[in-house]
Protein backbone atom coordinates (compact mmCIF):
# COMPACT_ATOMS: atom_id res chain seq x y z
CA UNK A 1 0.00 0.00 0.00
CA UNK A 2 2.73 2.47 0.96
CA UNK A 3 4.89 1.87 -2.08
CA UNK A 4 1.91 2.00 -4.45
CA UNK A 5 0.80 5.32 -2.98
CA UNK A 6 4.25 6.88 -3.28
CA UNK A 7 4.83 5.71 -6.86
CA UNK A 8 1.37 6.84 -7.93
CA UNK A 9 2.29 10.34 -6.80
CA UNK A 10 5.32 10.32 -9.09
CA UNK A 11 3.62 9.06 -12.25
CA UNK A 12 0.54 11.21 -12.88
CA UNK A 13 -0.66 14.70 -11.98
CA UNK A 14 -4.26 13.46 -11.75
CA UNK A 15 -3.34 10.55 -9.49
CA UNK A 16 -1.04 12.84 -7.53
CA UNK A 17 -3.91 15.19 -6.69
CA UNK A 18 -6.10 12.26 -5.69
CA UNK A 19 -3.47 10.47 -3.59
CA UNK A 20 -2.24 13.59 -1.81
CA UNK A 21 -5.75 14.66 -0.78
CA UNK A 22 -7.58 11.37 -0.12
CA UNK A 23 -7.89 10.72 3.64
CA UNK A 24 -6.58 7.15 3.38
CA UNK A 25 -3.35 8.13 1.59
CA UNK A 26 -2.68 11.81 2.38
CA UNK A 27 -1.02 10.97 5.69
CA UNK A 28 1.28 8.47 4.01
CA UNK A 29 2.35 11.02 1.41
CA UNK A 30 2.96 13.74 3.99
CA UNK A 31 5.01 11.37 6.13
CA UNK A 32 7.31 10.05 3.43
CA UNK A 33 7.50 12.72 0.71
CA UNK A 34 9.66 15.63 1.79
CA UNK A 35 8.54 18.01 -0.93
CA UNK A 36 8.22 18.77 -4.62
CA UNK A 37 11.16 21.18 -4.90
CA UNK A 38 14.79 21.09 -3.78
CA UNK A 39 14.11 23.96 -1.37
CA UNK A 40 11.31 21.99 0.33
CA UNK A 41 13.45 18.88 0.56
CA UNK A 42 16.41 20.80 2.00
CA UNK A 43 14.16 22.36 4.64
CA UNK A 44 12.87 18.94 5.73
CA UNK A 45 16.40 17.53 5.66
CA UNK A 46 17.62 20.37 7.88
CA UNK A 47 14.88 19.60 10.39
CA UNK A 48 15.64 15.87 10.43
CA UNK A 49 19.39 16.38 10.71
CA UNK A 50 18.75 18.88 13.51
CA UNK A 51 16.94 16.07 15.33
CA UNK A 52 20.03 13.87 15.14
CA UNK A 53 19.01 11.76 12.12
CA UNK A 54 20.90 10.78 8.99
CA UNK A 55 18.97 11.19 5.75
CA UNK A 56 18.81 9.43 2.39
CA UNK A 57 16.83 11.27 -0.30
CA UNK A 58 15.21 9.59 -3.29
CA UNK A 59 13.75 11.46 -6.28
CA UNK A 60 10.52 9.53 -6.89
CA UNK A 61 10.05 7.87 -10.24
CA UNK A 62 11.18 4.78 -12.13
CA UNK A 63 10.87 3.02 -15.50
CA UNK A 64 11.89 6.06 -17.52
CA UNK A 65 10.53 5.83 -21.06
CA UNK A 66 12.90 8.20 -22.90
CA UNK A 67 16.28 9.92 -22.57
CA UNK A 68 14.70 13.31 -21.96
CA UNK A 69 13.09 12.02 -18.79
CA UNK A 70 16.35 10.37 -17.71
CA UNK A 71 18.20 13.66 -18.29
CA UNK A 72 15.62 15.51 -16.18
CA UNK A 73 16.13 13.06 -13.30
CA UNK A 74 19.89 13.63 -13.43
CA UNK A 75 19.40 17.41 -13.41
CA UNK A 76 17.10 17.11 -10.39
CA UNK A 77 19.75 15.18 -8.46
CA UNK A 78 22.54 17.58 -9.42
CA UNK A 79 20.44 20.51 -8.23
CA UNK A 80 19.58 18.75 -4.99
CA UNK A 81 23.22 17.88 -4.27
CA UNK A 82 24.24 21.50 -4.88
CA UNK A 83 21.56 22.71 -2.46
CA UNK A 84 22.61 20.19 0.20
CA UNK A 85 26.23 21.34 -0.06
CA UNK A 86 25.28 25.01 0.10
CA UNK A 87 23.12 24.32 3.16
CA UNK A 88 25.95 22.49 4.93
CA UNK A 89 23.89 19.30 5.14
CA UNK A 90 25.78 16.92 2.88
CA UNK A 91 27.76 15.34 5.71
CA UNK A 92 24.46 14.03 7.12
CA UNK A 93 22.46 13.46 3.93
CA UNK A 94 23.05 11.25 0.91
CA UNK A 95 20.99 10.48 -2.17
CA UNK A 96 19.49 7.19 -3.34
CA UNK A 97 18.93 6.58 -7.05
CA UNK A 98 16.82 4.15 -9.05
CA UNK A 99 18.67 3.08 -12.17
CA UNK A 100 15.46 2.58 -14.14
CA UNK A 101 14.82 6.30 -13.63
CA UNK A 102 18.21 6.92 -15.25
CA UNK A 103 17.34 4.90 -18.36
CA UNK A 104 18.36 1.36 -17.35
CA UNK A 105 15.56 -0.23 -19.39
CA UNK A 106 15.91 1.87 -22.53
CA UNK A 107 17.86 0.79 -25.59
CA UNK A 108 21.52 0.61 -24.49
CA UNK A 109 19.99 1.21 -21.07
CA UNK A 110 22.66 -0.22 -18.74
CA UNK A 111 25.35 1.95 -20.33
CA UNK A 112 23.11 5.03 -20.24
CA UNK A 113 22.19 4.36 -16.59
CA UNK A 114 25.87 3.91 -15.73
CA UNK A 115 26.84 7.20 -17.39
CA UNK A 116 24.02 9.05 -15.64
CA UNK A 117 24.89 7.45 -12.31
CA UNK A 118 28.51 8.51 -12.78
CA UNK A 119 27.37 12.13 -13.20
CA UNK A 120 25.41 11.93 -9.95
CA UNK A 121 28.25 10.17 -8.11
CA UNK A 122 30.69 12.85 -9.22
CA UNK A 123 28.34 15.59 -8.03
CA UNK A 124 27.91 13.75 -4.73
CA UNK A 125 31.68 13.60 -4.30
CA UNK A 126 31.93 17.33 -4.96
CA UNK A 127 29.23 17.84 -2.32
CA UNK A 128 31.11 15.60 0.14
CA UNK A 129 28.39 12.97 0.30
CA UNK A 130 27.59 9.62 -1.30
CA UNK A 131 25.11 7.73 -3.46
CA UNK A 132 23.21 4.50 -2.81
CA UNK A 133 21.71 2.43 -5.63
CA UNK A 134 18.15 1.39 -4.84
CA UNK A 135 17.17 -2.16 -5.77
CA UNK A 136 14.09 -2.59 -7.93
CA UNK A 137 12.25 -5.62 -9.32
CA UNK A 138 14.25 -8.83 -9.73
CA UNK A 139 14.65 -8.46 -13.50
CA UNK A 140 17.04 -5.54 -12.88
CA UNK A 141 19.11 -7.07 -10.06
CA UNK A 142 22.00 -8.43 -12.15
CA UNK A 143 22.30 -5.22 -14.16
CA UNK A 144 22.16 -3.08 -11.01
CA UNK A 145 24.90 -5.07 -9.28
CA UNK A 146 27.07 -4.93 -12.42
CA UNK A 147 26.68 -1.15 -12.55
CA UNK A 148 27.47 -0.98 -8.82
CA UNK A 149 30.67 -2.95 -9.40
CA UNK A 150 31.74 -0.54 -12.14
CA UNK A 151 30.84 2.57 -10.13
CA UNK A 152 32.82 1.40 -7.11
CA UNK A 153 36.04 1.40 -9.13
CA UNK A 154 35.89 5.21 -9.17
CA UNK A 155 33.40 5.81 -6.34
CA UNK A 156 34.07 3.08 -3.74
CA UNK A 157 31.64 4.59 -1.23
CA UNK A 158 28.65 3.89 -3.49
CA UNK A 159 26.09 1.95 -1.47
CA UNK A 160 23.74 -0.86 -2.43
CA UNK A 161 20.30 -1.99 -1.35
CA UNK A 162 19.51 -5.71 -1.22
CA UNK A 163 16.05 -7.21 -0.75
CA UNK A 164 15.67 -9.96 1.84
CA UNK A 165 12.70 -11.60 0.16
CA UNK A 166 14.71 -12.73 -2.88
CA UNK A 167 16.19 -16.22 -2.58
CA UNK A 168 19.45 -14.98 -4.09
CA UNK A 169 20.07 -12.26 -1.52
CA UNK A 170 22.13 -14.30 0.93
CA UNK A 171 24.65 -14.98 -1.85
CA UNK A 172 24.51 -11.33 -2.95
CA UNK A 173 25.22 -10.26 0.64
CA UNK A 174 28.20 -12.59 0.71
CA UNK A 175 29.50 -11.10 -2.54
CA UNK A 176 29.12 -7.57 -1.12
CA UNK A 177 30.81 -8.44 2.20
CA UNK A 178 34.12 -6.70 1.45
CA UNK A 179 35.95 -3.93 3.25
CA UNK A 180 34.24 -0.56 2.86
CA UNK A 181 31.08 -1.96 1.26
CA UNK A 182 27.88 -0.16 2.25
CA UNK A 183 24.75 -2.32 2.07
CA UNK A 184 21.23 -1.46 3.20
CA UNK A 185 19.06 -4.55 3.67
CA UNK A 186 15.31 -4.17 3.19
CA UNK A 187 12.46 -6.68 3.03
CA UNK A 188 11.46 -5.85 -0.55
CA UNK A 189 8.37 -4.06 -1.84
CA UNK A 190 7.76 -5.42 -5.35
CA UNK A 191 5.24 -8.16 -6.17
CA UNK A 192 7.74 -10.87 -7.05
CA UNK A 193 6.80 -14.40 -8.17
CA UNK A 194 7.28 -17.43 -5.95
CA UNK A 195 9.96 -18.68 -8.32
CA UNK A 196 12.38 -15.97 -7.14
CA UNK A 197 11.11 -14.70 -3.79
CA UNK A 198 9.75 -15.80 -0.43
CA UNK A 199 6.02 -15.14 -0.18
CA UNK A 200 5.43 -15.84 3.52
CA UNK A 201 6.00 -12.89 5.87
CA UNK A 202 7.73 -15.06 8.46
CA UNK A 203 10.11 -16.45 5.86
CA UNK A 204 10.90 -12.92 4.70
CA UNK A 205 11.52 -11.80 8.29
CA UNK A 206 13.84 -14.77 8.87
CA UNK A 207 15.71 -14.04 5.67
Amino acid sequence: MLRRALLQVSRSHKIKNLVTTAPVTAGVVQRFIAGETSDEVVAVTRRLVGGGLLVSIDFLGEHTTDRTHADAVVVAYLDLLTRLREAGLSSSAEVSIKLTALGQQLRDGPQLALENAELICHAARMADTAVTLDMEDHTTTDSTLEILHTLRKEYPDTGAVLQAYLYRTEDDCRDQAVAGSRVRLCKGAYAEPESVAFQDRQEIDKS
